[in-house]
């Protein structure tokens, strides 16, 4: 090969190299700034979940507070993720400002506490509860945003039960979508009637096309079992997370 064609070879190699390290380093500064999994604060325990938080925030441009903003029959959600947050092996602490007076802490427990599972969707056990600090404020963005602040000040600074533990960080229950400005009073997860991560019951098919008034009345309970057991969907433009009650 003549030097000439050898240069040309060499700086045109060079050339490549060079240009994919710059993307492969800028696609790294956007993961950082936009949250990849690794990177979202704070960190949640269920991997599915906190993929769809990475993915959205890096799609949307946007990063965290919120780390999750919840709509529709957001409950359910909200009691899957604190109770995996206070229970073993995290053990954290959270805080819920609930100004729908709707969080019900027993239900991080499970229905079935006969025994313990390590794949329950509601790991908490009874002496858990005891680490959730609910305050219910009056309606308002103002009276909304007060508790937040107080709350944090409180799990800071007070002489609280749970200092022995990480504190994971705060749910906002009707405190408007608390993103982008001063839409809401921004808690870590925001649930309410507006918000990006939207749960409904996961869809049970319905009787085949053709079925007889006989067959369904023979099939009803088969039906019902399956709607019972029926998960549920927390679904978004990024992608959905199932999940089952048990």
């Amino acid at each position: 090969m003549a030097a000439s064609a050898a240069r040309h070879v060499g700086a045109k190699l060079l050339g490549e190299v060079e240009e994919e390290s710059l993307e492969e380093l800028l696609n790294s500064l956007q993961v950082n700034i936009t949250g990849g999994p690794s990177s979202i604060r704070p960190e949640i325990p269920i991997p599915a979940l906190a993929n769809i938080a990475a993915r959205y925030h890096k799609a949307t441009q946007s990063a965290p507070p919120p780390v999750l903003s919840v709509s529709g029959r957001y409950l359910p959600l909200l009691y899957h993720l604190v109770s995996t947050l206070i229970a073993e092996p995290h053990n954290y602490t959270v805080v819920v400002v609930d100004a729908e007076s709707l969080f019900d802490v027993t239900r991080l427990l499970s229905p079935d506490r006969s025994h313990h599972h390590s794949n329950n969707s509601y790991p908490a056990q009874l002496p858990d509860l005891r680490h959730v600090h609910v305050y219910r404020p009056a309606r308002g963005q103002d009276q909304i945003k007060a508790a937040v602040a107080a709350a944090g000040e409180w799990m800071l600074y007070g002489a609280h039960g749970s200092r022995a533990r990480e504190w994971w960080g705060t749910v906002v229950i009707g405190g408007g979508s608390g993103t982008g400005g001063s839409a809401g009073a921004k808690g870590d997860v925001n649930a309410g009637w507006k918000g990006w991560l939207r749960v409904e019951r996961e869809e049970v098919p319905g009787f085949p096309t053709g079925v007889s008034v006989e067959e369904a009345l023979r099939d009803r309970d088969k039906r019902q079992e399956a709607v019972d057991s029926a998960g549920w969907v927390a679904g978004s433009r990024v992608g959905a997370y199932v999940w089952k009650d048990g």
